[in-house]
C-alpha cells in the first residue's frame, strides 16, 4: 500500500482534537474486538490488529510533535549562538 507523508502545523486545540479522534477510533476497534469475542462480526484478532494500527499512528503523531518542538528549539539555539560566535570572530575595524 502506498504511504503518504503529512506535514501540518496545528494549534494546541487542533492537536488535542486529533489526539482525541484517534483515541476514540482506536477504542472503537477495541470495542469491536470485544464484541467479536462474543461471536459478532469479524474475528477479534482483526479488530485488535486495527486497534494496534491506530495506536501506532497515535504514537507517530506524538513522536513527530515532540520532534518538531525539539527541532525548533535546537534550531533557535544554534542560530542565536552561531550568530554571536560570528560577531565575536569578526575583528573590530577600529583595531
Amino acid at each position: 500500500m502506498p504511504r503518504r507523508r503529512i506535514e501540518v502545523s496545528v494549534s494546541h486545540d487542533e492537536f488535542e482534537d486529533l489526539n482525541n479522534a484517534l483515541e476514540d477510533h482506536r477504542n472503537g476497534f477495541t470495542d469491536m474486538a470485544a464484541e467479536a469475542s462474543n461471536g459478532l462480526g469479524l474475528e477479534p484478532e482483526y479488530w485488535a490488529d486495527r486497534a494496534n494500527e491506530v495506536q501506532s499512528l497515535l504514537d507517530k503523531v506524538h513522536e513527530h510533535s515532540r520532534e518538531e518542538t525539539a527541532a525548533a528549539d535546537d534550531s533557535n539555539r544554534t542560530r542565536g549562538s552561531g550568530h554571536r560566535a560570528d560577531r565575536e570572530a569578526q575583528q573590530d575595524p577600529r583595531d
